[in-house]
């Protein structure tokens, strides 16, 4: 087996990456919430097309959905089709290079399409698709559920809208349930001694 990240897995680990990066950023802080001041921030540095006019303050109020002025990953990671807008080259200027989180967005649309398209019915997984999707992007998790039909029961979960296809938006959701795992994983460590400093 293979130490080297797939594109998915890399994706995954950029996004929460950033996530820790400006929520670890201020002196004294919660290294596990992202204040206003650390999205501003964030927002400045890595979607430098989305700064200004008050961008922190509006989402901040659509994404702390427990209104304690600060955004955890759950938070976070929930809503991040907030920051989903289109990441074309015409959607920046020509000499700003992508950022970390930017890159992240891209490279899961990217790998979600490279297998969407595989099928007659492009735009959408099919469960031979999100097999195929999920054996070589997300092999270390697959081959850690002892369940043979661990892929059947996850579009199952998945196909919210029963059209026994998973569109962009579904698949999004196990981004965002494996991310929250994740970060799940990383407070236990916190709590248990392995502190940032």
């Amino acid at each position: 087996m293979s130490d080297k990240l797939t594109a998915l897995e890399s994706g995954l680990a950029l996004i929460y990456g950033t996530f820790l990066k400006y929520a670890s950023s201020e002196e004294g802080d919660d290294p596990t919430t992202i204040s206003k001041k650390e999205l501003c921030q964030m927002i400045a540095e890595q979607l430098p097309h989305l700064a200004g006019n008050d961008m922190a303050e509006q989402v901040m109020m659509e994404l702390d959905s427990d209104l304690d002025g600060t955004l955890n990953f759950l938070e976070y990671s929930e809503r991040s089709t907030f920051f989903s807008s289109p990441l074309s080259p015409t959607s920046r200027s020509a000499v700003t290079m992508p950022s970390e989180l930017e890159k992240a967005m891209e490279s899961l649309i990217m790998v979600f399409h490279r297998y969407a398209s595989k099928d007659s019915k492009n735009g959408t997984l099919s469960r031979r698709e999100l097999r195929d999707l999920m054996e070589n992007e997300l092999s270390g998790f697959l081959k850690s559920q002892k369940d043979p039909a661990a892929v059947d029961k996850i579009m199952k979960d998945l196909d919210t809208n029963g059209d026994g296809q998973v569109d962009f938006e579904e698949f999004v959701s196990l981004v965002v349930g494996l991310s929250i795992a994740c970060e799940q994983c990383y407070k236990m460590q916190l709590s248990t001694g392995g502190k940032k400093h």
